[in-house]
């Protein structure tokens, strides 16, 4: 299980350099049982990085929402700030991998990622190799219709609006993107499912106290008691979530 995490100032964190040149990451959570993490990841060309030149999938499925920057793993969607894709396990992407400046993105993986090259796929887009295809199946969400699709809703029982991104259909496991208003207040305690916050605009009050000077980051594990949570201007906010929560 994820541990606790309130109110991490994700803008202070020490950038830790992965395997590939160009490439750091910082990691928000971890699952110390199964290895599922989250992180917001750097590619920076001016440190060396380039692009996978190979088609490859995972063994568990990979969610990235972007927030700087402009990337591809197709060279047909680029992945610019509030562009979403998830490959489910076992999905072939990184046909045509390409990188126009210094990106950042959040990056969610459900267990140590590996890596298994396919010399010669057998298309150009997302397919499976899977067995038993995931029943929450591949997405690639363009930024603007993201945007767009913001639709009144409520959000730890107050209003908001909120595009869902993803969701398992059966578990309702999935993720968000929730604008809150100026004002917005939390008024649910806990939930039974997982839970994860990452603040992209705005900023969050955590029991009546300042907002992080950066993007902030949360993880509150099953069950847990939620801290009051506000928002002194409009903000927002990429969820996950671990089962169905309303939106």
């Amino acid at each position: 299980m994820r541990p606790r995490i309130v109110n991490l100032d994700v803008d202070q964190m020490p950038w830790k350099a992965l395997g590939p040149s160009g490439l750091y990451s910082r990691e928000l959570s971890r699952d110390p049982e199964t290895g599922a993490r989250t992180a917001l990841q750097w590619l920076s060309m001016d440190r060396g990085y380039t692009p996978p030149a190979t088609a490859h999938y995972h063994h568990t499925y990979e969610e990235i929402i972007g927030v700087s920057g402009h990337f591809s793993f197709d060279s047909r969607l680029w992945v610019t700030p509030y562009t979403y894709v998830f490959h489910p396990p076992e999905t072939v992407h990184g046909f045509k991998s390409a990188i126009r400046e210094e990106s950042t993105f959040i990056s969610r993986v459900g267990r140590d990622l590996d890596f298994n090259f396919v010399e010669q796929p057998i298309a150009d887009d997302l397919y499976s190799v899977a067995e038993t295809p995931s029943a929450r199946t591949e997405c690639k969400r363009p930024a603007q219709s993201n945007l767009a699709a913001l639709a009144p809703a409520t959000f730890l029982g107050a209003p908001a609006r909120a595009c869902v991104l993803s969701a398992h259909p059966q578990s309702g496991e999935g993720s968000a993107l929730v604008e809150l208003p100026a004002g917005w207040a939390s008024t649910s305690e806990a939930l039974p499912c997982y839970l994860e916050l990452f603040v992209m605009e705005g900023g969050l009050s955590v029991d009546s106290l300042e907002p992080a000077s950066g993007r902030a980051y949360f993880s509150y594990p099953p069950n847990d008691v939620l801290n009051s949570l506000a928002a002194p201007g409009r903000s927002l906010i990429y969820v996950n979530f671990g089962g169905a929560i309303g939106l």
